[in-house]
């Protein structure tokens, strides 16, 4: 049985073009990951790509808040936590004046800043890790911009359809418990169509929600590219560390969200 080659700093195939912009590599991450991020390796982007990031965040802001009420979405996440003795009736008058006094536009900015924030951590732990525990030798532009294109590439789908079931669904329908889960696209959301929201343990239903198709499309993104941008990291062995960081944040979020009601 032959073992996994370790990745050296990746040669193109003979042949095989080179991305040039930002629309080609972007291309290049749907239909040949490997052959795109081995380029990358050599000349990473990172500007347009962030910008590209901030659009699409402000663009899903912008459709969110032009088709739900945000403050009403706030103010039923609060009635529930009241129903669960979360908080108190005081509590919840107080809370309510304060959401429903909130500006619409804050959602439209926060969503993008969101993004490069979380973007930013990933490639942060992935530098961390792969230079520190697996002994990868790889430069953190190339791990930033290997971020950025993957998280755009499954964002861009992802979002597409949200945006279409959401325009697609009626406003009464969308509440603070299934607004994330309009994309049905995680176990979770498949156990609670089937069995209804209480139809099991809260602890499972949100573990079981965590096991998401365009989450395993992430990870399956990010494992190739880190390999093709690094010296001495196998596909498999990048694919190992993110799956079980993964785990390890699905269980202590599930489990938070648990006790707090959320």
């Amino acid at each position: 049985m032959e073992s996994e080659p370790v990745h050296e700093p990746m040669p193109e195939p003979p042949g095989a073009a080179e991305p040039q912009n930002f629309f080609s590599c972007l291309g290049g991450v749907y239909s040949s990951p490997a052959a795109t991020f081995g380029a990358m390796g050599r000349s990473p982007q990172v500007l347009v790509p962030i910008i590209a990031l901030v659009v699409i965040g402000l663009l899903l802001g912008y459709f969110m808040v032009q088709k739900i009420d945000m403050g009403a979405l706030a103010v039923d996440q609060l009635e529930q936590q009241v129903a669960k003795g979360r908080i108190t009736q005081e509590q919840f008058d107080q809370l309510k004046q304060r959401v429903a006094a909130s500006p619409q536009y804050r959602t439209v900015i926060s969503i993008p800043i969101q993004f490069l924030l979380l973007v930013l951590v990933i490639a942060g732990i992935a530098k961390l890790v792969s230079g520190t525990f697996l002994g990868a030798e790889n430069r953190f532009k190339a791990i930033f911009s290997v971020t950025l294109f993957a998280w755009i590439a499954v964002s861009i789908v992802y979002y597409a359809l949200f945006v279409l079931i959401l325009y697609l669904k009626n406003p009464a329908d969308i509440t603070a418990s299934n607004v994330n889960s309009l994309v049905a696209s995680n176990l979770g959301a498949w156990i609670a169509g089937i069995l209804g929201d209480d139809g099991s343990p809260g602890f499972l239903i949100r573990l079981a929600g965590w096991i998401d198709i365009f989450a395993i499309w992430k990870i399956v993104l990010l494992a190739i590219g880190y390999s093709a941008v690094s010296r001495k990291l196998k596909t498999a062995t990048a694919a190992a560390w993110l799956g079980a960081i993964y785990g390890v944040i699905a269980i202590i979020g599930s489990a938070v969200g648990s006790l707090l009601g959320q």
